[in-house]
């Protein structure tokens, strides 16, 4: 039974490899993308000038663990040293099964300890049985913790005549620099893309991989520099090239990229301020199984590719510095996108995105991110066009208009009795006459009084929000946060939940509200506190564009203006037909989308 199953396993190993198994370079000149490192161990082989310790650094996949095996294959060759080992003598084949007596392989994420250091300096001091040199090759070997290396140190520095040293790493940092000090090092780097799509396609002929050149393209862009990992996703989709060829769309599905085109058609309907459609083209690309996060991502290096195709004519430089094809270039020139915009719009989305990252509802997030972009421009537009035209928001008013108005009301009432009525008792002054006067208007008018304080607050709350500079913090704020009173120079927040109020105190929004409040000048505190639905609170009517106000600090003067004109209060007319204008154009909206654009301005969908 054991000789069958050892004939079934070395069938099946006959039948099938791994491409990065069966194509690993077996000598220098299969190397990849490394000159400099084979240049400089192939002069060492010829001048035998040959290293007690070397120390391959680098990503992975990109060659280390082969070049190792590589210069052991040339020491120990029956030919050798020599730059071009035979790979057919009994030190070869050993080392290229990975089974030579000679050389050793360790790895150190699991032989890590100081037991595991002193066995192999037990086993240095043997001699090589076959080859000429006794090599270990020790990878990952930052693994190793500091009483092994400690335990090392002296063996690295003066190891025996015919001993080898050869670590492999991902993470130079971590070796001790006692280590690295002991050692030849070659930091290997990161192979070109126009390297890997030359070797893809030199296996794909060899085994005959129907591909394009584009799905070749897309697989080297995606994989970081790293062969091995290139040749696994081309071994992963060889299946599907026996008897078609493989596009660029099956590769950026296996990779969970999706496809340009649709991408493109959410650009257009975001770039065309149409809120409806975008809304619905994020809902289709969620229903197809791709997360929140992935599209954003998406977007955003899509967005990037289209900022390079609009600044740069040169096809090459555009194709080598990202994954389009003429195809692609040629339907985005035709497009003729504002530059501007499309800035805005990246802007806009990367601001979303750190809140979809973090977020529990991140397909919520998405949807205001596209909602937020497809109306950045009518909003920028309304907001230049609305300011010297609408006298509507009632902290212009109060800011300008109430130090004109305020000299009027105190020069009449002071000139009336003083001119003609009493003229003939100058001793009995007519101020106790003039009192009466205003103490009758304040007792009438003090819940006036009270609902301007209140209101007042109100718009120190709203020029707050409006000076957020965060767009999310800034959405978060205003739809979520319920505001209760304003006294003492202290503003209290309310939430409805405890997963809100946690969000509030984030840092990621805390002090976006701190530089807000710091921006105006305003000395109030702000007090966060959980409420429930009966809770009273000041309702705030949000306009569907408010346009952005200077800051101005709050004074005692402006409070005393805004009670001496209380004429102000009386003209809601037209932020009334405002709102009802606003509410029409909302009527073209969907129910869902009609939502969505609610809580982007403010309202809390309950």
């Amino acid at each position: 039974m054991g000789m069958g199953f050892y004939i079934i396993i070395n069938f099946m190993e006959q039948n099938y490899l791994p491409l990065f198994r069966k194509y690993r370079p077996q000598s220098f000149k299969d190397i990849v993308g490394q000159e400099s490192l084979v240049k400089a161990l192939t002069n060492a082989i010829e001048l035998n000038r040959i290293a007690n310790a070397y120390l391959f650094c680098g990503p992975r996949g990109t060659g280390k663990t082969s070049s190792a095996r590589i210069l052991a294959k040339s020491l120990n060759c029956e030919h050798g040293p020599t730059t071009e080992p035979c790979q057919k003598c009994a030190s070869c084949i050993d080392i290229t099964n990975a089974q030579g007596l000679d050389v050793i392989e360790i790895d150190a994420a699991s032989n890590r300890g100081i037991q595991d250091a002193k066995e192999l300096i037990n086993q240095v001091q043997y001699a090589p049985i076959h080859g000429k040199y006794k090599i270990f090759i020790i990878d990952e070997v930052h693994m190793l913790s500091n009483d092994a290396f400690n335990a090392l140190l002296k063996t690295f520095e003066e190891p025996p005549k015919n001993v080898i040293f050869i670590l492999a790493t991902t993470e130079p940092h971590k070796v001790l620099e006692t280590i690295v000090s002991r050692c030849q090092r070659f930091d290997l780097r990161r192979i070109t893309t126009q390297d890997i799509v030359k070797r893809l396609r030199e296996i794909s002929d060899i085994e005959n991989i129907k591909i394009t050149q584009e799905a070749l393209y897309t697989i080297a862009k995606n994989v970081s520099g790293g062969l091995r990992d290139s040749l696994a996703l081309l071994d992963q989709v060889s299946i599907l090239g026996v008897k078609e060829e493989i596009s660029k769309d099956l590769i950026e599905e296996l990779l969970g990229k999706i496809n340009f085109d649709t991408l493109l058609n959410l650009l257009k309907e975001i770039y065309n301020q149409d809120t409806q459609m975008a809304l619905i083209c994020v809902d289709e690309i969620y229903s197809k199984g791709n997360e929140p996060r992935n599209l954003a991502e998406n977007f955003i290096e899509f967005l990037r590719n289209v900022i390079l195709v609009l600044n740069s004519n040169n096809l090459e430089n555009i194709k080598n510095f990202s994954s389009l094809i003429d195809e692609d270039i040629e339907k985005i020139k035709a497009l003729n996108f504002d530059k501007d915009k499309i800035f805005k719009i990246l802007n806009t989305i990367i601001e979303y995105y750190k809140e979809i990252k973090v977020s529990t509802n991140p397909y919520l997030w998405m949807e205001l991110a596209a909602i937020g972009a497809s109306r950045l421009d009518l909003t920028i537009n309304q907001v230049q066009n609305i300011k010297p035209v609408m006298p509507n928001p009632k902290i212009a008013a109060i800011n300008i208009q109430a130090p004109i108005e305020q000299p009027k009301p105190i020069e009449k009432p002071i000139e009336k009795p003083i001119e003609r009525p009493i003229n003939k008792e100058p001793k009995i002054e007519q101020k106790p006459t003039q009192a009466p006067e205003p103490i009758k208007e304040t007792p009438i008018e003090k819940p006036q009084i009270d609902n301007i304080q209140l209101k007042d607050g109100a718009q120190i709350w709203m020029d707050i929000i409006s000076h957020i500079p965060s767009m999310p913090a800034r959405a978060f704020y205003k739809g979520v946060a319920k505001l209760v009173k304003v006294e003492n120079q202290t503003i209290t927040l309310g939430f409805l939940n405890e997963n809100t109020l946690v969000q509030a105190k984030s840092p990621s929004k805390m002090p976006q509200l701190e530089n807000a409040i710091k921006a105006l000048g305003v000395d109030y505190k702000i007090e966060f506190i959980r409420i429930d639905e009966n809770t009273k609170v000041i309702e705030i009517k949000p306009s569907f564009a408010r346009p952005q106000v200077q800051a101005q600090p709050y004074t005692q003067q402006t409070v005393q203006s805004n009670q001496q004109n209380p004429i102000k209060e009386n003209q809601p007319k037209e932020g009334e037909e405002k709102e009802q204008m606003s509410e029409n154009e909302k009527k073209q909206y969907s129910h869902k989308v009609q939502e969505m654009i609610e809580q982007f301005n403010g309202r809390i969908i309950d």
